[in-house]
């Protein structure tokens, strides 16, 4: 089994004194699939009957038409492509930060966590994550494979969720402009400081992300 810190992108959430889906998130939710968020089924148990080789298929290559009702989520941890003889890192944060700003256009989240491996494909186990990015568990070609993928199945329990992080458009071209890269966030909440994270170092220690 392998310990896999992975980002996850999420763009739109509400935190005001009416809504505070971050919080909820982190606290109480955990990351949850679009399935259950979105009510195609009416809770975990009735996700797990969607996952499956099809699902997962279509969550990566038709997600326009899966987004809503997809039983996984997509996290990244970053991967190598090879390009011109060369191989080039595809950098985890660089595509969650380009998923959670909508190509950093509006403010988004980063979430931070870990998820479960097996090494290799993890069929219907909802326990343990698939590495879509590895084309050794996945052959078959992806041009999305850049995005460094791994796919969770159903739900990221707040435990497993470090810290989410905030940033706008201003803090990336602030941080583009002074060459710092990667922005500084501008909101933190840290879910190790609130007593809330179990790290994974308490297991095995994590690998972690391109």
């Amino acid at each position: 089994m392998i310990l896999q810190m992975v980002v996850r992108g999420v763009s739109g959430l509400r935190r005001d004194q009416g809504s505070d889906e971050v919080a909820e998130i982190m606290s109480r939710s955990g990351l949850l699939c679009a399935a259950v968020r979105n009510g195609r089924v009416t809770n975990t148990d009735g996700a797990e009957h969607l996952l499956g080789p099809k699902a997962l298929d279509d969550h990566r290559h038709r997600h326009q038409f899966m987004r809503n009702d997809s039983p996984y989520i997509s996290m990244t941890a970053g991967t190598y492509e090879e390009r011109h003889k060369q191989n080039h890192a595809a950098f985890a944060i660089d595509t969650a930060l380009a998923f959670a700003t909508r190509g950093f256009q509006a403010p988004g989240w980063l979430f931070y966590g870990y998820v479960f491996l097996l090494g290799k494909p993890a069929g219907l186990h909802t326990e343990f994550s698939e590495e879509v990015r590895d084309v050794h568990q996945h052959p078959a070609w992806s041009r999305f494979r850049a995005e460094g993928e791994v796919a969770v199945p159903i739900r990221v329990p707040p435990r497993r969720l470090r810290r989410a992080e905030l940033y706008t458009p201003g803090d990336i071209v602030s941080a583009l402009q002074n060459r710092i890269w990667p922005p500084k966030p501008s909101d933190i909440v840290d879910n190790e400081a609130a007593g809330r994270y179990i790290p994974p170092e308490d297991i095995v220690a994590a690998r972690g992300v391109v």
